[in-house]
């Protein structure tokens, strides 16, 4: 299940809603910090104070599938 600000996220692509304990939401977070990677530190800091928050590693994880489909994707077919 989508949570509401997953759910304003795709409706409105800068709303700003995040919620801690929501994988997805977190993934979009560090995913905006990037490539700063202090500033992706951070975020993933002040996540981990929020009671019920995926960990750090689960959300880590989540950034690199994120990262590795947009590579997929950008990538483009040399063969015909």
């Amino acid at each position: 299940m989508t949570c509401q600000a997953c759910e304003s996220s795709k409706q409105r692509l800068t709303s700003g809603a995040y919620r801690f304990q929501c994988l997805e939401c977190c993934t979009r977070l560090v995913l905006s910090a990037y490539p700063n990677k202090a500033q992706a530190s951070a975020m993933l800091a002040a996540i981990e104070r929020f009671p019920l928050s995926p960990g750090r590693e689960q959300v880590l994880e989540s950034v690199r599938q994120c990262l590795e489909k947009r590579r997929s994707a950008g990538q483009k077919s040399t063969t015909p």
